[in-house]
């Protein structure tokens, strides 16, 4: 496949910071067959010509955004916010390919409506988040598929898996049009899935399968994104 012909992919990232988490989601969708543009605050509208997009994780999103006060929120980014609100808008408009990861799958969440966890060890007794950046990475949380799920077909019709934990907050109240597909054994929402996904392709997990690429599991979630995302730009 030619390079040129790759479905473009825009990443929303940070203004700054988070040179090793972009570049493994730049490889994700290198490796996937995407073009992948990283989409910042600074971008403008750039963000119109992509065919997908990888909503990406970071800090916490403004508590305002799902009427609550800040309790436990950290690293506000109001530009981000904008950006992710926007991108998300787009592509919900023009019905392109989506998939959030962590903060992303809660932009989603938030964006269609829902509402967060601010703190989820207050929200699920026995929830212990990670502190050191190799636990975040490398510690494995066990997530339960639910039956008939696309992101249960995308893990071979697997029950259960192992991944990463990089997070503090979570879904609570859930956004409209999207359903939840997969929880730990704790009951926290690891994965969103839009109600019909031939219809739109929106896919978000908490986890970040970025750095996980050695699982062919966690790659065929880019290849999904960017399969569909290919369909969309012809």
């Amino acid at each position: 496949m030619k390079f040129k012909r790759r479905p473009v992919i825009g990443v929303t990232v940070s203004k700054n910071g988070g040179m090793f988490l972009n570049f493994c989601l730049r490889l994700s969708v290198l490796m996937a067959g995407g073009k992948p543009v990283l989409l910042r605050p600074s971008s403008g509208k750039t963000f119109q010509s992509c065919n997908g997009f990888v909503i990406s994780g970071g800090a916490d999103i403004n508590p305002e955004l799902y009427g609550q006060e800040n309790r436990h929120s950290l690293n506000i980014n109001p530009e981000r916010d904008a950006l992710e609100q926007n991108v998300i808008e787009h592509a919900l408009d023009f019905k392109k390919p989506m998939l959030g990861i962590c903060r992303g799958m809660q932009m989603l969440n938030v964006e269609k409506g829902g509402t967060l966890h601010q703190n989820v060890s207050e929200a699920y007794q026995g929830f212990i988040p990670t502190t050191t950046l190799w636990a975040k990475a490398l510690l494995r949380r066990m997530v339960l598929f639910s039956n008939g799920s696309y992101l249960k077909r995308l893990f071979a019709w697997q029950k259960s898996a192992k991944v990463n934990s990089i997070h503090h907050q979570s879904v609570n109240a859930l956004g409209d049009g999207l359903k939840i597909t997969a929880e730990d054994e704790l009951g926290v929402v690891q994965s969103l899935e839009h109600d019909e996904m031939k219809e739109h392709f929106i896919l978000g997990v908490q986890w970040h399968p970025e750095l996980l690429l050695f699982s062919k599991y966690n790659r065929n979630i880019f290849k999904a994104l960017v399969g569909k995302s290919r369909l969309e730009s012809n």
